[in-house]
Parts: structure tokens; C-alpha cells; sequence
């Protein structure tokens, strides 16, 4: 399932009653669909040789006690398999968890104009909730442009061990709708091992707030910082692991933002974070056409995006202004 089902959530008074909508919808129950463990079991050959015969027996079913099988209940397919001491969290009891969190920590004026955004790959082995809050908003401005970026935070949930569980908080540029990561907390300690606690999975939300506020700051410095289009494309090529194929990719969407932006470093960052949130002509996800992968290789392309970000080549930029 490449499609991203979003449900831009209607007035309401209390926060809950927009999660309650939300979750009721078909499509959202379909992302909220449990997966159900079962045993593994393979087929063991009982033939045996003696000289020249072959004795066939019956095949034999053998359980394999190391690793459990994960089963979607929605389409009775398998979203992969995982090791006997997996705990499998529940991708209702995540989001309810979350959203409880929220609720808690957040004022309820804040769930203005909520967004929700799910999304899978794999089949629904890899799941991804986003919540965007456009009451959580501020403006970027450069000498020729102006976008409002809002705050947002994902959670994600992996049935088949591809991706790390947890959250990635960010923001979301709403003129050409660009995320960006600027918090990861799917690393660490956070397996679904026997000792897993939902209750420790979930986020500060004040520290979340402080660091979107902070990013907001950094993010405008970026917008004043000009550079020539000459220095964009040095950094560009300096980039870790982009092909030269990726890196001509790039100076042309950066020359696309330069139109809009200026030539300046938050037009190079929107440039990088194109790349990482859409599957598109100029960066088309291999194999999407037949695999059902956008989501997970646009939470790796935001990765990568995020890396690149902190790289020594685009920093230099900041610290030379």
C-alpha cells in the first residue's frame, strides 16, 4: 500500500473527539489492524538411501521454537518473521499510547487544525502514523520568500525488523510540503523484547517543542545565510554516497528552489528534503512501479537527509557566513 490516506481533521473542541474520527474511518482501521503470532514451522525431508534404494517416508512438520511468524488480520498475509523473544506491540495500543501522551502534554488549543497522515509498505509490515499540528507553526523568510513550517511527529511501528520502532519528530514546510527530520528516537533500548514497556517508548513532548523552537532559529539563520550557486553545488558533490547520477539530480532541484528561495542554504536544504519526501520524476523510488516500498524508502531517504545536514560540507556553509 504506496498510497499516504490523510484525513485533515475537522473543528472540534476536545482533542480526543478528532482522534476518535480519525481512528472510526476504514482506512484507518486498516492501518490499525493487528497482527496476530504463530508458530513456525518447516518441512523436513524423512527420505533415507540405502545402497542403491530410496526409502521415502512422509515429510515431517517441524516447529522452529527460535522464531515466531507475524500475520496481518486484515488480509491473512504474513508481514514477516521475528525471533521467539519479540513482543509485539499492538499498532492500536501504539497509537493510543501516543495520542494519550499528547493529550497529556499538549494544550488542547494546540490540536487546531490537526493533521493525520498513515501510511505502509511491505504490505503493512512497516507502518507509519504522522501527526502534523499547524497550530505549531512559524514563518522562514528569505529576501524573496516566505513558507510557514509546522511541527510535526511520527510514529513508527516494524512487523518484519526492516526499520527501527519509535518516533521522528520534524517539520513541514507547507509551501511544497518538504519534511524534515530533526529528532530520531527509534534507536537504543527500544526492542520489542520481553522487557519491553510502551509506557517508557513514549516522548518528552516538552523537549519536543523546545527543539522544534530551536529548530525554527536555525532553520532562518539558513534562510539569511546567502551563498553562490558555485558553493551549493561543491557542497552538493562533497555530500556522502551520492552518485553522480543523484548529485546532477540535485543542482537541478536546487536551481528550482533558487528560483523561488534565493540562492541561500535553506534553498539547498529544501532542495535535500525534496528528495527525501516525495517519489517523483526528478527522484523516483527504485522499483515502486512493482514493490510496495515508498513509505519505508522515504523514511530512509530522510535519514540520509538528516545526515547529510549535519555533514561537515553543508555546516561549513553556516560557519563561513
Amino acid at each position: 500500500m504506496n498510497d499516504v490516506l490523510s484525513f485533515p481533521s475537522p473543528t472540534a473542541q476536545v482533542a480526543q473527539d478528532l482522534f476518535s474520527e480519525h481512528n472510526e474511518t476504514e482506512k484507518a482501521q486498516r492501518f490499525l489492524a493487528p497482527v496476530s503470532e504463530q508458530d513456525l514451522w518447516y518441512e523436513r525431508d524423512t527420505s533415507h538411501h540405502s545402497s542403491d534404494l530410496i526409502y521415502m517416508d512422509e515429510s515431517k512438520l517441524t516447529e522452529l521454537e527460535s522464531h515466531k511468524v507475524l500475520v496481518d488480520t486484515w488480509t491473512g498475509a504474513s508481514t514477516g518473521v521475528v525471533g521467539e523473544k519479540y513482543k509485539v506491540t499492538q499498532m492500536g495500543d501504539f497509537t493510543k499510547a501516543t495520542e494519550a501522551m499528547l493529550m497529556d502534554t499538549l494544550p488542547n488549543d494546540k490540536f487546531k487544525d490537526l493533521e493525520i497522515s498513515d501510511s505502509m509498505s511491505h504490505g503493512s509490515a512497516v507502518r507509519c502514523r504522522k501527526y502534523t499540528f499547524p497550530a505549531f507553526s512559524k514563518p522562514i523568510e528569505t529576501r524573496k520568500h516566505q513558507t510557514e513550517v509546522a511541527l510535526t511527529v511520527a510514529l513508527i511501528q516494524s512487523y518484519d525488523g526492516s526499520t527501527s520502532n519509535g518516533f521522528v519528530t520534524g517539520l513541514l514546510d507547507f509551501f511544497c510540503t518538504n519534511g524534515m527530520i530533526s529528532g530520531d528516537y527509534t534507536k537504543g533500548n527500544k526492542r520489542h523484547t520481553s522487557g519491553f514497556n510502551l509506557t517508557n517508548f513514549m516522548l518528552d513532548m516538552d523537549k519536543v517543542v523546545r527543539n522544534f523552537y530551536r529548530d525554527i532559529h536555525r532553520y532562518q539563520i539558513m534562510a539569511q545565510t546567502n551563498i553562490r550557486i558555485l558553493e551549493a553545488e561543491a557542497v552538493i558533490e562533497a555530500l556522502p554516497g551520492m552518485s553522480q547520477k543523484m548529485q546532477e539530480r540535485m543542482k537541478d532541484q536546487y536551481l528550482t528552489e533558487v528560483e523561488t528561495r534565493g540562492s541561500n542554504v535553506w534553498a539547498l536544504a529544501s532542495a535535500l528534503t525534496y528528495y527525501s519526501s516525495h517519489n517523483s520524476e526528478e527522484f523516483p523510488v527504485k522499483g515502486s512501479a512493482a514493490n510496495d516500498n515508498v513509505t519505508k524508502s522515504l523514511l530512509d531517504r530522510s535519514r540520509r537527509v538528516s545526515s547529510w545536514m549535519t555533514s561537515a560540507p553543508f555546516q561549513n556553509l553556516l560557519l563561513a557566513a
